[in-house]
């Protein structure tokens, strides 16, 4: 990842001249082809960058999909009180209904809670929205989340 940094990758200019940027555009679509044979997925976007921005596009992506299949009713997201602010935010401008689930004194998701919380929406749920951070990921500490994340 250090070389992407370096000056001389970083830092092209916004308007170079498109066959200056044949590289970049390689080194883009390579990389959308290995996350689409990972994944599974028929297209993938490297855009946006920031988390919030990243949350509101997923989010949008979500209710087309609800929508295109018929289930434009599920319009509710469930996010822990321990979220930041930017996820009840980027729900409601994606048109969803914030419903907020419990969590404990650590910030972990109160599963009782979330079970009974997506049982009560079940018709119109949408989305349950977690943010785990890289030290959450390794810790063991957050088996509540983790859980949670992986649909238990």
């Amino acid at each position: 990842m250090i070389p992407i940094t370096w000056p001389e990758f970083a830092h092209i200019h916004p308007f170079a001249p498109h066959d200056q940027l044949l590289g970049y555009a390689e080194l883009d679509q390579q990389l959308r082809d290995w996350l689409c044979q990972s994944t599974g997925y028929a297209g993938i976007s490297l855009q946006p960058n920031a988390g919030s921005q990243g949350e509101y596009a997923g989010l949008l992506v979500i209710k087309a999909y609800l929508e295109a299949n018929g289930q434009g009713q599920r319009n509710i997201c469930l996010i822990p009180s321990s979220a930041h602010g930017t996820n009840p935010a980027s729900a409601q401008m994606a048109g969803m209904k914030v419903v907020v689930t419990a969590c404990d004194a650590e910030g972990n998701v109160d599963m009782a809670d979330l079970q009974a919380k997506c049982e009560q929406h079940s018709a119109n749920l949408a989305c349950v929205m977690i943010n785990l951070s890289a030290k959450e990921l390794a810790s063991t500490e957050s088996a509540g989340c983790k859980a949670a994340s992986r649909g238990r």
